[in-house]
């Protein structure tokens, strides 16, 4: 079987891995590099600039430890950080082709397009290729979306994609939107040196996270100098050689030397030649799909962010296989991402897997709620990290995890074992009795499991529990 790919990012190299190891001949046509915008602009260069925010927080509590600087406070060269983070972003890169050229995979760059069922032309340095196929996964990904009412020509105003073509370090940055985007970004910067404005359209911070998991964020941006202002619906963005001016629906007008646009990606679909074999979009212009990633179209399959949804490097991953396996005829169950994690590398880090509160109360769903702060964690504690949370939400007769977040030190890590926990329909005693490092942040998610199982079975009447057998600080 020809199995064609159009988009090399996360959905699509995923797919082609799997094709390949299934026999099909795969022919993966991409025309920016391997590993798309999560690789090249996007997800690993962000986490890179991140990682110097956390070299510099780490020096903000140097003292707690009692290691001092002669020289006075460190400063953040953006053109080498910047630097560091273009090489990351290509090492990256190069390690995916790396792993393919290992494979049969095809791979031709270039911009592809539908020219007629069964057939895609290539473009790429004036010259047209053609590529038959009897099946087609398109996984091209997304952009950043351009506000209208932004001045989106000036150098001042730039998006997720520009930012590794910052060469100085704002001196004052609005951000508009407050979401995962958003808040990644405001921290960066705030670390590195800039006045922030941050601006939500919501009530919240993060507003696809559950308010008391906001809240922490919320706090730790405050206690930081980072100015927040929520209800702020943007009309207008403009800039001149001097600042930038951004007006709210309410009247607010907020200026800086610079903006940053997080409201959100777009799918990429321009120029694909949909509409010549009739693949429908959604409202919002995504590549509608089944639970196989099956279009419209017979043969044709979408995955990643062009087809909307939960727009994460892991998904995009798990959609890709998921298309390519059904492609070759490997019939597995309907693709479930109601348990896939995420995490926002704030400081501190903020990580959910599966059902939140707020999706509960929207559902109308009965669960129990167990909190744990990380006050007292003895890793936390001798690291200088003391902010956090863990949340559990779980069944109130069977105990079964649904879901969870974490708001802490390592969060991005520890989820991991909490994802595990949902996505196998574990109990909270099967968490509470598993062992565990001490000391260790994920000893907390054991506190927390404990402190949930305890509450149950006082609920039903039983009495019983089960002894400590760690700190109870954890």
């Amino acid at each position: 079987m020809r199995f064609v790919i159009l988009g090399g990012g996360p959905a699509g190299y995923a797919a082609a891995s799997a094709a390949a190891a299934l026999g099909a001949e795969v022919t993966l046509i991409e025309d920016r590099g391997l590993g798309g915008s999560c690789t090249l602009t996007d997800a690993i260069p962000s986490k890179t600039l991140l990682s110097t925010a956390t070299v510099l927080a780490a020096i903000d509590r140097a003292d707690q430890s009692g290691v001092s600087f002669e020289h006075g406070k460190p400063h953040v060269d953006m053109l080498r950080t910047v630097a560091h983070a273009r090489w990351v972003a290509t090492h990256q890169s190069r390690g995916i082709r790396d792993r393919l050229e290992e494979t049969t995979v095809r791979i031709i760059h270039g911009r592809g397009r539908i020219a007629q069922s069964g057939l895609i032309h290539v473009e790429c340095d004036g010259y047209t290729n053609e590529v038959e196929y009897d099946a087609l996964l398109i996984s091209t990904g997304a952009s950043p979306w351009l506000p209208p009412f932004a001045d989106m020509d000036s150098e001042r105003v730039f998006t997720t994609r520009e930012v590794l073509d910052q060469r100085e370090t704002p001196d004052h940055l609005v951000v508009v939107g407050a979401g995962a985007t958003g808040c990644e970004y405001a921290e960066f910067y705030a670390s590195s040196g800039s006045k922030i404005t941050l601006l939500s359209a919501r009530s919240q911070v993060l507003p696809n996270e559950d308010e008391d998991v906001a809240e922490i964020i919320q706090e730790a941006f405050l206690s930081r100098g980072i100015e927040i202002q929520m209800n702020a619906r943007i009309t207008e963005i403009d800039a001149d050689s001097a600042q930038v001016t951004v007006k709210a629906e309410d009247g607010r007008v907020f200026r800086g030397s610079h903006a940053i646009v997080c409201m959100g990606q777009r799918a990429n679909t321009a120029g694909l030649g949909l509409e010549t074999i009739g693949i429908e979009l959604d409202d919002r212009g995504a590549i509608m799909v089944d639970a196989h990633m099956r279009t419209s179209v017979e043969g044709v399959y979408a995955a990643g962010d062009v087809a909307g949804g939960m727009m994460l490097a892991s998904t995009g991953a798990m959609q890709g296989r998921h298309a390519a396996l059904f492609a070759c005829g490997i019939n597995e169950d309907a693709l479930n991402l109601k348990n896939v994690a995420w995490t926002i590398f704030t400081r501190p880090e903020v990580a959910t897997v599966g059902l939140t509160e707020a999706m509960a109360a929207r559902e109308g769903r009965r669960v129990d709620i167990t909190k744990h702060y990380l006050g007292g964690n003895p890793r936390g504690v001798i690291s200088g990290w003391r902010e956090g949370l863990i949340k559990l939400i779980t069944d109130p007769e069977t105990g079964v995890l649904l879901g969870g977040s974490i708001v802490g030190y390592r969060a991005s890590e520890n989820i991991a074992t909490l994802a595990l926990a949902v996505n196998e329909g574990l109990n909270v005693e099967s968490l509470a009795n598993t062992g565990v490092v001490t000391p260790s942040m994920s000893e907390s998610l054991q506190r927390a499991a404990e402190r949930a199982m305890n509450r149950r079975m006082a609920s039903t009447g039983t009495g019983i529990t089960v002894p400590h057998t760690q700190p109870l600080g954890a």
